[in-house]
Formats: structure tokens, C-alpha cells, sequence
């Protein structure tokens, strides 16, 4: 390797260790402070100009996110996620019940609007209503952060990756759903299985008091006083107005549909989207006002982003991309395969996170030109993150909420059961994409 490609791995491993530790005894370490320090020193370093770092930055990626977490805001506002949250305690008889519609609901809410914003607010919602149902919340935060992996795949605005790899493929909303929904659909059914069986101790009765009920795991589940529990959150219902952001996301998911059609990009349809309700809410909420519904975006996400961009960007230019690549096909696999892809980037995934791995391993794709090696991309980035917290921002996201309500999750705990989802749901995506 020449000077360049040293540097650049210098910048590049430095970056990624201090955003997988973030925490040393005497200071804390935030995500985008990092990335954006390794995007500084990529151009100071001179591994890449200061014009290439500009062009690095991809626009429309940043308009998609913004767009939708705008409209994300904007629900929250209107009280939509607490209105599920009780849903899903009045329709839970048992945990089981209530495991199910949590991964239900999360997974669902994660393919629609971006999969970290679902957590973010969500995290909070379902360790309050494991408190007042008595449940340790453990099993249900690791199932929510594997749900929401999950679900995200189906859709191209369900993640950051996914986001990032319709803007790069060109493929359309519904080819890029209509081959990754079974895979999702499917991996939500095996994350289920495997949860119960990784938490189950926490989640059935014991057996003296199971007796003979011990066929189905409904029939075995911690039972739940749903109404008590309903009855200690204060909620004074939905806003009238959340019809008008329900109405403008349906618009925007019309838009999607049709952009191959319409030609029209993913970003103009979810920036435009995410204006609209930006201005016409607060007519008719008075508790929602501009401000507030612009607060409720995670700005940190995009600058998280912008550093990303040019740190890669770095990793790009300087040949180090090339090198890494050569060192996995001289293992006898490669990137043109459906199973060396998913290998490849289900390690990579874990190593530095899903969406860096993602904008590292694309500029090889664009050459290659696959639509099936681009979802193969997709799906294996966004599973493999459920194998550690730190494989997805979804996954860590809930870590750090659930730490802020005095909930540890810690780093066994998620991969006893994110480990065996990751190593089957894999399987289940190499299969399906095969055919």
C-alpha cells in the first residue's frame, strides 16, 4: 500500500474504534463529533481534496432522511406512537401476545418511516409499558431492535442503507419491495422463534405453574393485566390533525411507488412531503408549531452522515477499498455471488456498522451494475446488523435509550439471541435471492 492508502486506514479504523467505544472513564464520545473529526482529517491528512469531499456528500440521501423524519416528528406530535402502544396492551392477553404485536408494530412502522426513528421513539413506549405489566423489558428491547431491522428491508426508506442504495441503484420502490417483503416477512417469523427461545425463562411460567399447559406458548406465557396497565398512562388521545400527516404520508408512498414512472427522485418526493407537513400542521395543532415538529429531527443522524460520506470517501480514493476487497477474494470467495456478497458484507457489517459498509462496498456495484447483487447488498447489511448492539445505529439506539431509563441491555444479552436470528435470516436471504 503507498502512503495514501496508510493514512486513509489510519483515519478509518481510528474512526470506527472510537464510534464502536464511545465511552472511556472520564468522557463520552458522540457519534457524528467522530465522524466528523475523520472527515477533517481526510482533508487535512490530504488523502482527499477538499472539492472531493464536497462532492462526496450526497444531497439526495440527506433530503430522503430529512423528509421523513420530518413526518416521523410530526406523528409523534400528534401522539400517534402512544395510541399503538396502548393498542398493543389492550390486545395483549399474555407476554407472548405482547412480544408478537411489539415485533409486529415495529416491524411494520420501520418499513413505512425510517427504522432509527421508530426506535427512538418507541424504546421509551415499551419499557414504560414492561414496567406496568410487570415484564422484564430485555426480551421486548432486543425484539424491538431486531424488528426494526428487519421490517426496514422491505422498503427503500426503511433504513439509511436501504436509502442509500436506492439513491445509488436506481431501482424502484416497488422491484426493490417486491423482492425483499418475502425476506423480511419470513426473517420476522424466524426473529419470533428465536426469541422466545433465547428469553424464554423470562417470558413463561414456571413449570409448577404452567402444570400441564405446555403446548403452545400463548397457553404458558406470563399473563397480563392489560386494563391496569392501560389505565396508568396518561394519554388524552390522538390530535384530529394527524389524519392531515397520515393523509400526506400516504401521498408521499403513492409518490414512491410511482417515481420510476412520474421520474421523479425518492428525496424530492420526501422533502416535499415532509414541507407540507411542516407548514400545515400547525395550523391545526396548536401544540405543534414549526419548531417543535423541526426539534423532533435527529440532526445528529445527518451530520452523522456528511462525516461518513467524506471518511469513505477517503477510504475510496486512496485505494484501500481495493485492498480490503482483494484480501477477501483471495479466501475464494468474491463479490459477485450471491452467498460472497452476503459473507462479505455480513462481516464487514459487524465491523463497522451496516451503512458504512454499505457506501464502501457500492462503488463496486455501480460497476458490476446487478439489480439482484444491489438487494443482495440490501438485505445482508441490514440482517447481519442484528448480530451485535453495534452492528446497526437501530440496535444501539435502543441501548442507549434503555440505559437512560435505567434498563441495561448489554452486549451478551442482544447476541444471544441477535447472533442465531442473523446466522438464519441470512440463510433465509441467500435462498430467496437465489431463485
Amino acid at each position: 500500500m503507498d502512503t495514501a492508502s496508510w493514512l486513509a486506514l489510519i483515519v478509518f479504523v481510528a474512526t470506527y474504534v472510537l464510534i464502536s467505544i464511545r465511552r472511556f472513564r472520564w468522557f463520552n464520545i458522540d457519534r457524528p463529533a467522530v465522524a466528523m473529526l475523520g472527515a477533517a482529517l481526510m482533508i487535512v491528512l490530504g488523502v482527499v481534496t477538499p472539492q472531493e469531499a464536497i462532492a462526496a456528500i450526497d444531497l439526495n440521501i440527506l433530503a430522503l432522511l430529512l423528509g421523513m423524519m420530518l413526518l416521523v416528528s410530526a406523528l409523534q406530535l400528534c401522539g400517534f406512537f402512544t395510541w399503538v402502544s396502548l393498542r398493543i396492551i389492550g390486545r395483549s392477553k399474555n407476554q407472548f401476545e405482547f412480544l408478537v404485536l411489539v415485533m409486529l408494530a415495529t416491524a411494520i412502522l420501520s418499513a413505512l418511516i425510517l427504522n432509527d426513528a421508530v426506535v427512538l421513539l418507541f424504546t421509551p413506549i415499551v419499557i414504560q409499558t414492561c414496567r406496568l405489566i410487570n415484564a422484564n423489558p430485555i426480551p421486548f428491547l432486543v425484539a424491538e431492535a431486531v424488528s426494526a431491522n428487519i421490517g426496514s428491508v422491505a422498503t427503500e426508506v426503511g433504513n439509511p442503507q436501504n436509502v442509500y442504495i436506492a439513491a445509488q441503484s436506481g431501482i424502484s420502490f416497488v422491484d426493490f419491495s417486491a423482492k425483499l417483503l418475502p425476506v423480511a416477512a419470513i426473517s420476522i417469523f424466524v426473529a419470533l422463534v428465536l426469541i422466545w427461545i433465547a428469553f424464554r425463562k423470562d417470558l413463561k411460567l414456571d413449570d409448577t405453574e404452567a402444570k400441564a399447559r405446555k403446548l403452545f406458548p400463548r397457553e404458558v406465557s406470563r399473563p397480563i393485566d392489560c386494563e391496569a396497565a392501560r389505565c396508568k398512562i396518561d394519554f388524552e388521545g390522538m390530535h384530529k390533525s394527524v389524519y392531515i400527516v397520515l393523509g400526506v404520508m400516504a401521498v408521499v408512498f403513492v409518490g414512491f411507488v410511482l417515481s420510476s414512472v412520474i421520474g421523479m427522485p425518492l428525496s424530492i418526493i420526501a422533502i416535499v412531503g415532509g414541507t407540507v407537513v411542516l407548514f400545515a400542521l400547525p395550523l391545526f395543532n396548536r401544540r405543534a408549531t414549526a419548531k417543535s415538529i423541526v426539534g423532533g429531527v435527529d440532526w445528529t443522524l445527518l451530520l452523522f452522515f456528511v462525516g461518513l460520506f467524506i471518511v469513505l470517501k477517503g477510504v475510496e480514493v486512496s485505494g484501500l477499498m481495493n485492498e480490503m476487497v482483494s484480501v477477501f477474494e483471495s479466501t475464494g470467495e468474491g463479490l459477485t455471488s450471491v452467498a460472497g456478497l452476503t459473507a462479505f458484507s455480513g462481516i464487514l457489517s459487524n465491523l463497522i456498522s451496516n451503512v458504512p459498509a454499505v457506501m464502501l462496498l457500492s462503488p463496486f456495484l455501480v460497476m458490476i451494475g446487478s439489480t439482484t447483487l444491489w438487494l443482495t447488498l440490501a438485505a445482508s447489511s441490514t440482517l447481519a446488523g442484528n448480530a451485535t448492539i453495534l452492528g446497526a445505529a437501530a440496535n444501539v439506539i435502543v441501548a442507549e435509550n434503555g440505559e437512560k431509563m435505567g434498563v441495561e441491555l448489554s452486549f451478551w444479552k442482544f447476541v444471544k439471541a441477535g447472533f442465531p436470528i442473523t446466522i438464519v435470516t441470512l440463510l433465509v436471504s441467500i435462498v430467496l435471492l437465489s431463485i
